[in-house]
């Protein structure tokens, strides 16, 4: 039963982790994003200031992978900050308050995981002793001398 409770516990610490790594990923990836925005935002507005339709598809053509990153990035801030205020500062923030909690759950993963390996061992150990102690009562049995009772001695 306690190989089963810290499996569970194993198995919990294990999703939070994973929910924090998946989390702080994104912020890198927002991170990533509001950079290419802000290096690629002159040649999107360049697009912007082009009025003529052969000259605008001539520009597209020419920035084609540029402006491909800029709306990309575009849309993952908006998909974040729907309301189109970039707030660097905060996803800063964030993440370094789930670095920590990353931290002081790993921590907590990593000796809840030790603990478990450790009762895998004595359970094992148990198990193995349970085995051996088995086979020799079988073999006892199978060992002992098979005792004819008079009955059956004299129907023969």
């Amino acid at each position: 039963s306690r190989v089963s409770e810290h499996s569970a516990a194993t198995e919990s610490l294990k999703k939070t982790l994973d929910e924090q790594t998946a989390r702080m990923k994104a912020i890198k990836q927002l991170y990533d994003s509001s950079a290419a925005f802000q290096s690629l935002k002159p040649v999107y507005d360049g697009l912007q200031k082009i009025k003529f339709e052969k000259s605008r598809a001539k520009y597209k053509t020419e920035h084609a992978d540029k402006l491909k990153m800029f709306y990309t990035a575009r849309r993952k801030l908006t998909e974040e900050f729907p309301d189109g205020k970039v707030d660097m500062g905060k996803l800063s923030k964030e993440y370094d308050t789930l670095e920590q909690e990353h931290e002081t759950t790993y921590a907590e993963f990593k000796t809840v995981r030790e603990d478990l390996q450790r009762l895998w061992k004595v359970k094992s150990n148990i198990d193995t002793a349970v085995r051996f102690n088995q086979r020799t009562a079988e073999q006892k049995l199978q060992n002992q001398p098979q005792i004819r009772h008079k009955k059956e001695d004299m129907t023969r």
